[in-house]
This record gives structure tokens, sequence and C-alpha cells, in this order.
């Protein structure tokens, strides 16, 4: 019988699942994920957490929750530093430990560290490790290995295309999903910037990225900018941003506040967050020097209301177009 290896539907699936499924099914196991965020997940996490922890680490919490039950493992990783010069928010260095406290009755967890800048950093060996912990040798771990790579680069390119992250994962794993909306006609592009887990969860977001497209707007994400551009952008920051991600949010960001290519910018964050508020600080003052791409701030936690936010997102829209139509009358 195969092994179940839990993975919560939270914060870093939304940027590696495919690797993490990859290996996992190329092992012979059975990835068990839990269900799409919802108040009751919600619920659960915050009643596992203390109150001064940011929205997507109590989702986090509550999709443990969901899937405690059911599972052989639990895969929770000890992201430190995936890219060169960036690091992760402390909390996701204490993840496995804190599900510990949180959570006294867990199976076993997976928690392999991920930190190029440690010794042994070779994110292969990490892997081979990784098999050795459900009982596989170097070989099988090593053929998985590969193979989710490529399934990691075949998402990176679907996302790269114009798709954002939610609708490849119902391509990739063949869930159904309503037609695509033709690009012809579209009149509105908007980059929504902001971690992939405060962006794509549509409890956290309050799916602000579905009723976006319902009003027929072209999305640019973060992932869909490529590297030289936000090579570029760094180079004019006086001091590198050091966050995992951060470094793509505020690059991206600062290209579109000064590109004719989107119309608005949606900067959503998280509220308790430390680096969320660092960016969001960065991205502002920019925004405000001179003739830029108009910008909406959205934080989030678990008081927000949908009918403020859609309030806030509506005048923001009214304004494009009113922006738009003048730009039209002058030309």
């Amino acid at each position: 019988m195969a092994l179940k290896i839990g993975i919560p539907r939270a914060l870093y699936y939304h940027k590696f699942y495919p690797l993490w499924q990859t290996f996992f099914t190329e092992l012979g196991a059975e990835v068990v994920l839990s269900p799409v965020t919802d108040r009751n997940i919600l619920k659960h996490g915050s009643d596992a957490t203390l109150d001064e922890f940011c929205l997507p680490i109590k989702v986090f919490f509550g999709h443990i929750n969901t899937i405690l039950k059911k599972v052989d493992f639990l895969f929770i990783p000890r992201l430190i530093s995936t890219e060169k010069e960036t690091y992760y928010c402390p909390q996701f260095f204490g993840l496995p430990d804190m599900v510990r406290v949180a959570f006294p009755d867990s199976p076993p967890i997976l928690e392999p560290t991920f930190n190029v800048k440690g010794k042994g950093a070779a994110i292969e060996s990490t892997f081979i490790e990784l098999g050795k912990s459900i009982l596989k040798g170097k070989t099988e771990s090593l053929s998985a290995y590969k193979k989710a790579i490529d399934a990691q680069a075949g998402f990176y390119s679907m996302v790269a295309e114009g798709t954002i992250p939610p609708d490849v994962y119902k391509e990739l794993y063949n869930k159904p999903t309503a037609s695509a909306k033709k690009e012809k006609g579209l009149q509105t592009t908007i980059a929504l910037l902001g971690h992939s887990y405060n962006i794509y969860d549509p409890l956290v977001s309050m799916n602000i990225s579905k009723k976006l497209m319902d009003k027929n707007i072209r999305l640019i994400t973060t992932e869909m900018v490529g590297d030289d551009i936000i090579d570029a952008e760094m180079k004019r920051l006086r001091k590198p941003v050091y966050w995992a991600s951060g470094r793509e949010i505020v690059g991206a960001a600062n290209h579109f506040l000064d590109s004719k290519d989107v119309d608005g910018i949606i900067f959503i964050g998280a509220f308790h967050c430390g680096p969320d508020s660092l960016l969001k600080a960065l991205i502002e003052r920019e925004a405000q020097q001179g003739d830029k791409t108009s910008l909406l701030s959205l934080s989030f936690d678990e008081h927000s209301g949908e009918a403020g936010m859609i309030t806030r997102l509506e005048a923001f829209l009214d304004m494009l177009e009113i922006k738009k139509r003048r730009g039209a009358t002058a030309s």
C-alpha cells in the first residue's frame, strides 16, 4: 500500500507544488493535498496559532489540521534560502517545529532543509536524503528528482506564457476549469503583484484574480516578468531586497510603474507581515515619484471584509477607465 504524504495547500504550495508532487509520485507515494481554503480552515488555523501570526501562516496551520489524520507523513520543508542572496521569513524556518507544538499527535514530518547558502547546499543532495526518509534508494530518488525538476520547469514555462498558476494547476492535474476568456477585445491590463500565497489563495486574496478576470481584465503576475527585467530594476536600488520573492515583486512593480504595458498595479500584502510592510513601502515610495502607473495597495487579515475590498477595487477600476478615456480623447 502506497505511503500517503500530506501537502498543505498553502504558502509555497502555490509556487513549488509541481516539484514536490512529481517527486513523491515518482517514488510511488500518494500525495494527499488539503482542500481549497475556506473559513473553517482559517478558524482551525487561528485557533492553533498566536494572534500576532500573519494570515498566510494561520491558513497554513488550518490546512495542516485538515490532513493530520489522513496521512502517514506531513511534508513541511524548512525553507531558508532557495535563491542567491535572499532569505525566507524566519517563520518559514521554524514551521516543522511550530507544527509539532501545535499538533502534538501529528504524524512524522518530512522536513528537508533548503538553504543554498549553507553547507551541503546542493538541492540534488537534499532530495536524495528526502527519498531516504521514505526508504527509497539514491538511484530512485535521483531519477524522481530529475523528473520533478522538469515538471517545475514546465510549470514556469506555462506561467511565463501568461497563464496564472491556479489555472496551470487545473490543467496539469486534470481538474475541470471554465473555458478561458479570449483575449480579443480586452480593454484593461493589470499587474497583480505579491507573494504567491497572498494572490492565489482564494480566501487570503478574497479571490481577487477571479473577480478581475470575470471583468475580462488581463492579468500579469510577478512570475510572468523576465529575470532580465528584474535584474535591471534591482540595479536601480541603493540596497538589495533580501526577502524571498521580494526581489521579484519590487522589481516587477518598479518596471510596471514606468511602463505602458499595464493600466494599473495591485499589490497584495498581509497584515502582521514585516517583509510585506517593507515591500509595500518600497513600492509606494517609487509610485510617488513623478508620473507613474496607478497603484492600489491592499492588505488582508482574517478580519478583513470582502465588501470593503470590492468597494476599493471598483473605485480603482473606475479611475483606470476614466484615465483611459481621457488619454484616448487627448490622442
